[in-house]
């Protein structure tokens, strides 16, 4: 397969691929959105990491809060609980990867903190309305 090039502006919630070895995708949240529980990756024994690329970002772990602006990368080892949101007055966009990736993907937890059902953490990635990379449909 030729290289391709993948533009955020074109599809800013995009996932490029989406393979048992890596997921890599951009997302954009608005101010104010609501940053969700916190989930890990110690199901899959994934390490994510994040750039930013636009706007500042809050990372909030268990124990910290990192803001990271563009140019700035964070990390998050699998048994690390965290959750996103924007950390500003204007949107962000960040790019991310999973590593590896998969199934499942997410531990997920309640706002109290205790863990969740085990269930499938991403359904159906696509850039700009197509399959990601390595997906495919169920005929």
């Amino acid at each position: 397969m030729p290289a391709q090039t993948f533009d955020w502006r074109d599809d800013p919630s995009g996932t490029i691929i989406a393979v048992p070895e890596v997921r890599a995708r951009f997302l954009r949240r608005e101010p104010g959105d609501p940053p969700g529980n916190f989930h890990s990756h110690e199901e899959s024994e994934g390490i994510e990491t994040w750039v930013v690329l636009e706007g500042a970002v809050r990372f909030e772990f268990e124990d910290r809060t990192v803001i990271a602006t563009p140019g700035q990368a964070v990390v998050a080892y699998p048994r690390e609980r965290h959750r996103i949101s924007c950390a500003g007055d204007e949107p962000c966009v960040y790019f991310l990867t999973l590593t590896p990736h998969r199934e499942p993907t997410h531990t997920f937890y309640d706002a109290d903190g205790t863990r969740l059902p085990t269930r499938d953490g991403t359904v159906n990635p696509t850039w700009q309305g197509e399959p990601a990379l390595g997906e495919r449909r169920s005929a």
